[in-house]
């Protein structure tokens, strides 16, 4: 598992043209770094042995739209143990294959029909759903609810960049097993938040969950770039979900 000093330096490594035209190259010549590529399988007998023509794909990660290695797989074990492999999985959206995690996080959502989409391909399905925002209303706010919280999609990651048109605002932190606040000041203080982003001119704002840990969960509170494309008012609702017994993915 990687750590998170680590990501800052595999991310700096795959920004430069020289890697990605390596990867490139190596995906249409079967050769990296002088040597030729082989399945990820190919030391594995048991349960079965490789055969067939080797498949080579680019992987990704959330961390930058850059390619961050190759794959390969045999033309027997290209989704013989997921799809295509153990550890990997095809987005839906940007048909990108994508590490499934390097810390705590899985950076894959299963949606409603059953695809699994990449968490930046979420992000940007959420940002355009206008249900998932909360109109800055003294009614909205006053009625906010921990039930509310609990809804947070994850859509985005520890050191993961921001998507385009929305700021982080502030965060508070909870237990992932009872959903107590361990810091941050709980509803209280997403009330307080919500009041100021009103205050400050904003329509309506987000909540996220922007890091998941092994024990605990990051709520964050988002809010539309001022004159971006998310800054626009939405139709107000009164919304009344249903109890939930501490945080779940959304």
């Amino acid at each position: 598992m990687w750590s998170l000093p680590s990501l800052k330096q595999l991310n700096q490594e795959a920004q430069t043209k020289l890697s990605q035209d390596r990867l490139k190259r190596a995906l249409k010549t079967g050769t990296l770094d002088r040597k030729k590529l082989v399945c990820e399988w190919h030391d594995h007998d048991t349960p079965s042995r490789c055969s067939g023509d080797l498949h080579h794909y680019l992987h990704y990660d959330v961390f930058s739209p850059l390619a961050k290695g190759i794959l390969t797989l045999c033309e027997h074990h290209d989704g013989y143990y997921g799809s295509p492999t153990e550890g990997y999985f095809e987005c839906a959206d940007c048909q990108k294959i994508h590490i499934e995690n390097i810390t705590w996080e899985r950076y894959e959502h299963t949606t409603e029909d059953g695809d699994s989409i990449c968490i930046p391909c979420y992000a940007d399905r959420v940002l355009n759903d206008d249900d998932r925002w909360i109109p800055l209303t003294e009614e909205s706010i006053a009625a906010l609810t921990f039930a509310q919280v609990t809804k947070a999609p994850h859509c985005i990651a520890v050191q993961m960049p921001v998507p385009e048109g929305i700021e982080f605002v502030n965060n508070v932190e909870f237990d992932s097993m009872d959903g107590h606040c361990i810091n941050g000041g709980g509803l209280e203080k997403f009330k307080d938040t919500f009041r100021k982003l009103q205050a400050d001119g904003h329509k309506r704002a987000l909540f996220v969950l922007d890091a998941a840990y092994q024990f605990s969960v990051s709520i964050g509170v988002y809010a539309p770039v001022k004159g971006g494309k998310y800054d626009q008012p939405i139709a107000v609702e009164t919304i009344e979900p249903s109890a939930a017994d501490g945080i779940a993915y959304a």
